[in-house]
């Protein structure tokens, strides 16, 4: 008799297979289409940043540009995030660099007004290089200095006098460019020489000068 034959085990069925490929197939496309929705806001953020940005920029780098340093960075870093599809980051990143955008923008407003009441504070100084002026000239046509000045004293007036000139015309072109800080700093230099010279010739400014 011929032995009979081995039995072998039916192969199992693992009938949750095609479950779990559709499982997988519907996640995929859930977060596909999760992305997909979340990457027009994203760019629609990232513009409107961008705008926001170009405008205050000049003000803020003028006024506050130790703030404009961290802003592009925050920019840069949220524009990576973008090509990187970290959508969400994106946008949470858009939030936080709007509010930063907002605090400096307000620094920089500030700060210009500080700066601009000094300017204005400045604009005795032409009035008072003009006394200066005058009183060197009319030192000059003098045979004898009065007591107290001599001919080092009034030389040295007149090279003062150059410097002073040359800082307010400088204050002056940089005001004229919409440098507010380089001709407030400038300014601030001249100022302590017309100062210098007002004492120096026993000047006190005139009404127009105050």
């Amino acid at each position: 008799m011929s032995p009979a034959p081995e039995r072998r085990p039916l192969p199992t069925v693992r009938r949750t297979t095609p479950v779990k490929k559709l499982a997988a197939v519907v996640f995929a496309v859930v977060v596909t289409v999760a992305c997909a929705s979340q990457k027009a806001p994203a760019q629609f953020a990232l513009d409107g940043l961008d705008k926001a940005v170009a405008a205050a920029q000049p003000e803020i780098a003028q006024f506050a540009a130790e703030q404009m340093t961290g802003i592009t960075s925050a920019v840069a870093a949220a524009k990576a995030k973008f090509e990187a599809g970290d959508y969400a980051g994106v946008l949470s990143d858009v939030q936080t660099v709007t509010a930063s955008l907002g605090e400096a923008a307000k620094a920089a407003a500030a700060k210009k007004t500080e700066l601009t009441t000094e300017w204005a504070s400045y604009a005795t100084l032409p009035a008072m290089v003009g006394q200066v002026t005058a009183k060197l000239t009319e030192l000059g046509a003098m045979r004898r200095l009065p007591k107290g000045l001599d001919a080092a004293a009034v030389d040295g007036a007149k090279v003062s006098l150059e410097k002073a000139n040359a800082l307010w015309a400088e204050a002056s072109g940089a005001f004229a460019k919409g440098e507010l800080t380089d001709a407030v700093a400038k300014a601030r230099d001249a100022k302590p020489v017309v100062d210098s010279l007002m004492n120096t010739l026993g000047l006190t400014a005139t009404a127009a000068a105050r």
